[in-house]
């Protein structure tokens, strides 16, 4: 019995073990992969103890092997209700492109004040004050760009965006999109954008990573299926079939000088909003939720830690905590420890982990937001 617990000791800390080598290359799909292969192994071993205690410890540290993997992919480690129920409720046949009510709102963002006030001045006042709106001669609807460095968040402020309004979330990645067959990419886009044409009491859709579909077609490498890709974006966007009232359009891009100018006009991704790194105290509220309900020791000092974090995105915060959390926990797999988080741990993981975001980078967002990109 103990050889086969060391066994399965030594097969989790390896899982774990290539979680932190993943994260190392900031590589976090293959590191929560791992992570989650590991928490599988744990419940398996949790269901097979015989003793309560037992069974709670390996469940518990199998259940914080899930936080990481959630806190790796920018989920909610728990779908909410509402979740659940808005998914049940989307109409057959609309599988691929899922409905949600995301259950997250602008409380549940650190920082970006000014981002979520533009926001609300563009989308959440006006779906809520129809009658001012109508009275002003104003419509509702419209897109919004969402630009910045990779891992700040931008998805994120989508959701909440639905989430303040309390509307349906379609999310639209270029995987849903694509194809290597002739005209079937077209197909794909302007089926998706019938779906949600037909919620009519309003849904937030959100387009990621549009510069796959959106990129300019002055490109000197802009294929003719990519050019016919673009057009039947801007014609959906346009609502050449009808735009529902209230249906209102969200892209992000990493690279926004990549697209294409037509894509910038009015009335389809006019407003451009920047989404920068977090601040001092953006950086401090999110070392806080991504180090809640873990043990901590006196000596660590979130405020310390989040000045020496200057620079760093919340993708980046994300994976110093998770590695520093997997320090004790790898002590407890192996000997059965149950020490906190210490100071040492977070130090560590500050050794391993660096910001993604390079200052040549920041530079060129800077440019772009000035006009000058």
């Amino acid at each position: 019995m103990a050889g086969q617990t060391d066994d399965f000791a030594q097969r989790v800390v390896a899982l774990i073990d290539a979680g932190n080598g993943a994260l190392g290359r900031h590589d976090r799909r293959a590191a929560a992969v791992s992570y989650a292969r590991a928490s599988e192994f744990l419940f398996q071993q949790a269901a097979a103890a015989r003793r309560y205690d037992d069974k709670l410890r390996l469940a518990q540290r199998a259940r914080q092997l899930l936080d990481s993997v959630c806190a790796l992919k920018g989920e909610s480690a728990e779908p909410s209700a509402a979740d659940a129920d808005a998914t049940d409720r989307a109409a057959p046949g609309t599988a691929a492109l899922p409905r949600v009510a995301t259950g997250i709102t602008f409380a549940d963002i650190a920082g970006l004040e000014e981002v979520k006030e533009t926001l609300r001045l563009r989308m959440i006042y006006p779906a809520r004050n129809l009658e001012a709106l109508s009275r002003y001669g104003l419509a509702m609807g419209g897109g919004m760009l969402l630009f910045g460095p990779p891992g700040t968040g931008k998805t994120m402020v989508a959701r909440a965006v639905a989430g303040e309004l309390e509307t349906p979330f379609f999310a639209i990645k270029p995987s849903d999109i694509l194809s290597q067959y002739y005209g079937q990419s077209e197909a794909k886009l302007a089926e998706l954008f019938e779906t949600v044409r037909n919620c009519t009491q309003g849904a937030v859709v959100f387009v990621d990573e549009i510069d796959a579909i959106g990129a300019s077609r002055s490109r000197a490498d802009a294929s003719e299926p990519s050019r016919r890709l673009l057009n039947q974006l801007l014609n959906e966007l346009d609502g050449v079939h009808g735009r529902p009232k209230g249906l209102l359009f969200l892209a992000a891009t990493n690279e926004p000088w990549l697209l294409d100018q037509a894509l910038l006009r009015p009335p389809r991704f006019s407003e451009k909003c920047y989404i920068p790194l977090p601040d001092g105290a953006a950086r401090r509220k999110l070392l806080e939720l991504r180090l809640a309900g873990c043990p901590l020791a006196d000596d660590v000092d979130v405020d310390r830690l989040a000045e020496r974090t200057a620079g760093f995105s919340g993708a980046d915060l994300v994976e110093l905590c998770e590695r520093a959390k997997q320090i004790p926990f790898r002590e407890a797999i192996l000997h059965g420890s149950d020490r906190p988080v210490e100071h040492a741990d977070l130090d560590e993981a500050l050794t391993r982990v660096r910001p993604s975001v390079s200052p040549d980078s920041l530079q060129r967002y800077e440019r772009f937001v000035q006009g000058v990109e």
